[in-house]
């Protein structure tokens, strides 16, 4: 015989709980000191998630009295198990106890049965006790709660709208049960209609907004309106409701007293407002990213129109009716002077209201505002602006092309971008230096317009001059992007071999001028591996490896296909160039731009590596998710 446990439910109120194999019909007796048990009590069988069942029996009495008695549970008259007060170990167990391990199927059951059969079984203090457990069992196994967004009184009675998690469709609840002041109330018919993602509960007269509300088809929790609930007056909550509302109160109230609540509000009742966080266009449409603030939601439709054309957008919202949406629209093309969006919402009653006409900028590839904060809410905002960056195509920007130091046939040229830093310009030119006379090198290095333009510039004149190494100065407007100054660059390193390092990065050890060299000769494309200021291996050109954080003797062998040439490590021989330039509109990212450009054909030499300069930057996590989204994109087009 196994042994049960005793878990205290509440005042009054306490269940024998044991588990055993699945008996669909088997019937649960039990005995209390050689008699049968008083009633109430109830029984159930509850599946686990392993198999089996738990066996339950709830009884309308204090855990001290069961745990004073002997008692003996029967499955179809067989002994199953029981309790001894004479054990030395206490049966007793928390509430936690009678849910670990049910099913959800099990957990729901029970819930049920406890809200129905049981507020009928148990009265008085074993009521009470009930109503307690329920609400410990609700946090126990994650009882959505719904919130309260509005509520208003009509002939005596209160209606609260509630936002319901996951709530959609219309259907019609005619049976619930409301816990209301330790007591258990069953409502019949339960008088409330789900309409979209919100709940309408017409309470009784007398009984205020109720703090749990099983209905067939589910099992909520109601949280209490408080001040922060707008109060309206029920011509204004009507004002915003479908005409399945209206019918639905009319059934309740009556058709004649509901017609006489209809009349046209004063002023703005759903107080429905827009937040435009980015709205632009290019060759994929139109990019946009809004917040809707409707607290009562009324808003059915956001409909974007543009050129003659519409799209329209449902809001998902949350609890307090904000909404944010962002996405790409089909909806024209590159925009034209004076070219602008209009911005409507369309509610559940009514016309629908112009919320704003704004200009539609020209996308310039960037990351736009709104986006990063929609993909922490769960929004797949990366994939949407992965959509739109693969479509970016803007004319390259003008670039005004300096030349420093000597005028020399070079064999080599490093292709970098100037960062914050002055002293990498002179430890670059060093590094050259000490390789000797293997080749000569000229080093094209990028810059937009700025504040340190001026500074950068005289760095690299006094470099030039001190160390005679030629260097090319690539000044580029401030809105150029990472993928348009590489390409600005890599059109004056044509002709012969370069290296492309990124601002932070030299060459690890000696010996890589000729390496380099002698390697692409025979290769167009070569991705090379990146180590971390003490050594360790900070990335490689197969994405995300294992090897990040191991000692560089753990660098993956050469001669593999490069799946991410890394845009800061990257050797080309003339044709890998010709083959980049060969692509009009790069990439907004870099990295992106020289996959899909060089498609495969970079293999990966790590022998010499190169090394950062200074601590890494710490991408954030929407960055990361948007390059996952554009090399996914890369492997669906590629061949």
């Amino acid at each position: 015989m196994t042994d049960a446990t005793v878990i205290a439910m509440g005042h009054s109120l306490s269940a024998i709980v044991f588990d055993g194999p699945a008996h669909p019909r088997a019937r649960l007796a039990a005995q209390q000191d050689g008699h049968p048990v008083p009633r109430p009590f109830l029984a159930l069988q509850l599946p686990l998630r392993s198999g089996g069942v738990r066996h339950v029996l709830l009884l309308g009495q204090g855990v001290d009295t069961v745990l004073a008695c002997r008692i003996v549970l029967s499955l179809d008259g067989a002994p199953a198990a029981g309790i001894d007060p004479d054990w030395l170990q206490s049966p007793q167990a928390d509430l936690a106890a009678l849910t670990a391990q049910l099913s959800d199927v099990g957990r729901d059951r029970l819930l049920r049965a406890m809200l129905t059969t049981g507020a009928s079984l148990f009265t008085g203090g074993a009521q009470a006790g009930l109503a307690e457990a329920i609400l410990r069992l609700a946090d126990l196994c994650d009882i959505p709660t719904a919130a309260p967004v509005a509520r208003t009184q009509i002939a005596g009675q209160a209606i609260v709208s509630y936002a319901v998690p996951g709530g959609s469709g219309s259907r019609d609840l005619k049976d619930a049960v409301a816990l209301e002041n330790g007591h258990l109330l069953r409502l019949r018919p339960v008088r409330c209609l789900v309409e979209g993602k919100l709940l309408h509960v017409l309470f009784p007269p007398g009984l205020s907004p109720a703090r749990i509300l099983a209905c067939p088809n589910t099992i909520l929790r109601l949280a209490a309106p408080d001040a922060g609930t707008r109060r309206l007056p029920v011509a204004d909550w009507l004002h915003g409701r479908g005409a399945a509302c209206g019918d639905w109160l009319s059934g309740c109230l009556g058709r004649n007293g509901v017609a006489s609540l209809c009349r046209s509000p004063a002023g703005d009742p759903v107080q429905t407002q827009l937040s435009l966080r980015h709205l632009s266009a290019g060759p994929a449409g139109l990019l946009y990213a809004l917040v809707l603030s409707d607290p009562l939601h009324a808003v059915r439709r956001v409909v974007l129109e543009r050129r003659g054309r519409r799209v329209d957008l449902t809001p998902g919202r949350g609890a307090d009716g904000t909404a944010v949406a962002v996405g790409l629209a089909d909806l024209g093309g590159l925009p034209r002077h004076g070219d602008t969006c209009r911005i409507s919402v369309l509610c559940h009653s009514g016309p629908a209201r112009l919320l704003a006409e704004a200009s539609v900028a020209a996308y310039d590839g960037g990351l736009p505002a709104g986006f990063e904060d929609a993909w922490t809410l769960g929004i797949d905002a990366a994939e949407t602006l992965a959509r739109a960056r693969a479509g970016f195509h803007r004319p390259a920007p003008s670039a005004v092309i300096q030349h420093f130091g000597p005028t020399l046939a070079c064999g080599l040229r490093i292709v970098t971008a100037i960062g914050d830093s002055a002293d990498m310009i002179r430890a670059r030119a060093a590094t050259i230096l000490a390789e000797g006379h293997a080749a000569p090198v000229e080093i094209v290095c990028t810059m937009t317009e700025g504040p340190l333009a001026v500074a950068a510039r005289q760095a690299v004149a006094q470099t030039a001059a001190i160390y005679g190494i030629p260097h090319r100065l690539v000044l580029l407007p401030s809105l150029a992007n990472a993928g348009e100054r590489l390409h600005a660059a890599l059109i004056q390193a044509q002709g012969v071999p370069a290296l492309v390092m990124g601002a932070d990065v030299l060459p690890d050890r000696q010996g890589w001028l000729r390496f380099w060299l002698r390697r692409l000769r025979r290769h167009k494309a070569l991705a090379a591996a990146l180590l971390a200021g003490d050594g360790s291996i900070a990335a490689t050109p197969e994405g995300r490896d294992p090897c990040r954080g191991l000692p560089a003797a753990a660098l993956p062998p050469s001669g593999r296909v490069a799946g991410r040439p890394l845009p800061g490590c990257l050797a080309l021989g003339p044709a890998g160039i010709a083959q980049l330039l060969g692509r009009d509109a790069p990439h907004p990212d870099p990295a992106v731009w020289i996959a899909q450009a060089l498609a495969g054909s970079a293999r990966t030499e790590t022998r010499f590596p190169f090394r950062r300069i200074g601590p890494a930057p710490v991408p954030g996590g929407f960055a990361a998710a948007l390059a996952d989204a554009e090399f996914a994109l890369i492997a669906k087009v590629r061949p």
